[in-house]
């Protein structure tokens, strides 16, 4: 099984697009918020066109967590009949919870995930990608695809399941690896 782990798209369809050849075999997309809007302490992403990007997005199956840069009428525009701010997904015997992350601080992770009994906490907002190990919790942040940070290129996660294991791989959008760890429960 392979998931697409993306966030912080802020409206960059041109970001979408380059994307788009590494979902085509993906059996979930899971978006961890900030989708249409760029938000006003962003810059323009490249090429942001959020209707058109809102129009693209509806013909995926994406399971969405709503980030602090989505308001309801991004919500309406994307189809949704809501967006959780917290989203819980089973896989196996894993267990993942999402969140965006604004409201989150790095020192919570741990606490938060355990809360929820989750083995993986999948977090975006901070545009900076990262695959961490932290009190026996996974915490995976795929970065921004279009306003990446911390001098990070563009970047998205696969998740893939075997048996026992997930192997997580962080990409930059020309398709090299920027972290890679396998995850056991």
């Amino acid at each position: 099984m392979k998931i697409i782990v993306v966030s912080d798209t802020h409206g960059s369809k041109s970001s979408w697009d380059e994307v788009k050849a590494y979902i085509e075999d993906a059996d979930h997309i899971w978006h961890l918020g900030d989708v249409l809007y760029h938000g006003p302490r962003n810059p323009l992403p490249d090429g942001y066109d959020p209707k058109s990007l809102a129009e693209e997005l509806r013909k995926y199956s994406i399971d969405y967590v709503r980030g602090n840069c989505d308001a309801d009428v991004d919500i309406m525009v994307l189809g949704l009949p809501e967006m959780s701010r917290v989203v819980e997904e089973f896989i196996g015997d894993w267990k993942f919870v999402m969140i965006h992350g604004d409201q989150l601080d790095e020192s919570d992770e741990v606490g938060f995930a355990k809360y929820h009994d989750a083995k993986v906490l999948l977090r975006g907002h901070t545009h900076i990608p990262k695959i961490e190990k932290k009190e026996g919790v996974y915490i995976i942040n795929p970065g921004s695809l279009s306003l990446p940070k911390g001098g990070f290129p563009k970047s998205f996660a696969t998740l893939l399941f075997d048996d026992e294991h997930i192997t997580a791989i962080i990409y930059s959008l020309n398709g090299s690896k920027i972290f890679e760890e396998v995850l056991s429960l």
